[in-house]
């Protein structure tokens, strides 16, 4: 591993360590609905198609017929 691959591995460590920090804070600053509310409509556009295929390959390629 070269020096920048180190540098960027410790960038993402530490990126995903303030946000996991920022994630607690906010679950505390607000109550619990509030703060699941305000993060599914932020990663709507992640979880949703997902969730969509998902649903499409049950009812319409697994269906019984």
């Amino acid at each position: 591993m070269n020096k920048f691959d180190a540098y960027m591995l410790f960038f993402g460590f530490f990126a995903l360590i303030l946000f996991l920090l920022y994630l607690v804070f906010d679950y505390f600053a607000t109550n619990p609905n509030a703060f699941w509310d305000k993060w599914t409509k932020k990663t709507l556009w992640l979880w949703l198609p997902i969730y969509g295929l998902q649903r499409l390959i049950k009812e319409v390629i697994l269906k019984k017929k």
